[in-house]
């Protein structure tokens, strides 16, 4: 039996989302592992045990949780030959959406430990700090950087719809400038996109590849509520792509700046306030997929597009 550590973060969903231990332990037996559960016990604690797995050169490393957690993980095991191994733990864990990782545990864990191994490129900022699947400016950092922290544990995806209406309704709404390829505008929302999804199984930045150093970058360049709020609920059906005064564009660096305390987000957690540089990282992250049959998707009508750049000015 091989031992295969799995980072637990027990505070996922607030706390309801633990693992099926003897489910996954039973599945894992049955394909010659044995699992360690490592349990982590404070914000950034996930960083640590995923290094300690890369300095002992384990083959894969598990994670139950959400965004947030692979994102710590990741961080410690960048640039290793340790991969990450993605169990849907947390409200949305959208880069199991991305990966086409089953949303069921025990299918999640089989499908990748009978896949493949790839390198997932990663985003960091000028500061250093890595995300797996967007850098995000607009409402929805503003929503995050407004959410009690109470409300988001327990709360969930209500929590933050609770928190959006009073945000909108408060008009608090930023206005950044933006610069991709020594054009600089000025924008409502940009999305950095290293991955395709979004929020859960929705196509925000649908022509990233999570598999190729760049961004696709989206940016809402109308401004006002009438601007933005159609424009966060065009996303699910991937409308968004295709309204007025919305541009994509790929990009290896972009620049984002603002006056006062503007946030932004990072793979769905709030990470710090303007101005920030998103550039590609020069280590990757190793992810293991499902075997292609396995794999889960969804499809979101309307967010198929073609070509680099477009504009709906």
């Amino acid at each position: 039996m091989t031992t295969l550590p799995v980072v637990v973060n027990p505070t996922s969903r607030g706390g309801r989302g633990s693992p099926p231990h003897e489910a996954l332990e039973r599945a894992a037996r049955g394909l010659g592992f044995t699992l360690a559960w490592w349990e982590t016990e404070a914000p950034g604690h996930a960083v640590e045990l995923a290094a300690r797995a890369a300095r002992e050169r384990l083959p894969v490393l598990a994670t139950w949780g959400g965004d947030g957690t692979y994102n710590e993980v990741a961080r410690g095991l960048a640039g290793s030959s340790t991969a990450l191994l993605a169990l849907p733990g947390g409200t949305s864990s959208v880069l199991a959406w991305e990966l086409g990782i089953p949303r069921d545990p025990v299918q999640a864990l089989a499908s990748q430990l009978s896949g493949e191994r790839r390198a997932m490129q990663l985003g960091r900022t000028g500061s250093g700090q890595l995300f797996l699947l967007m850098l995000s400016v607009g409402p929805d950092s503003v929503i995050l950087a407004n959410l009690p922290a109470g409300l988001k544990r327990h709360g969930g995806k209500l929590g933050v719809t609770l928190q959006a209406v009073i945000e909108f309704s408060r008009a608090n709404l930023p206005s950044f400038e933006v610069s991709v390829g020594g054009e600089r505008t000025r924008a409502s929302w940009c999305i950095v996109g290293n991955a395709r999804h979004y929020g859960g199984p929705y196509l925000a930045t649908p022509g990233a590849d999570p598999f190729a150093p760049g961004f696709e970058v989206v940016t809402l360049h109308r401004h006002g509520r009438t601007a933005v709020v159609p424009f966060f609920f065009a996303i699910p059906s991937g409308r968004h792509m295709t309204m007025r005064g919305v541009r994509h564009t790929a990009a290896r660096e972009v620049v984002i700046e603002g006056e006062g305390h503007v946030p932004y987000q990072l793979d769905g957690d709030p990470a710090g306030t303007l101005p920030v540089t998103a550039t590609a990282a020069e280590e990757a992250l190793l992810v293991l997929l499902p075997a292609a049959g396995q794999r889960q998707s969804r499809a979101v009508a309307g967010s198929g597009h073609e070509g680099d750049t477009v504009t709906n000015a």
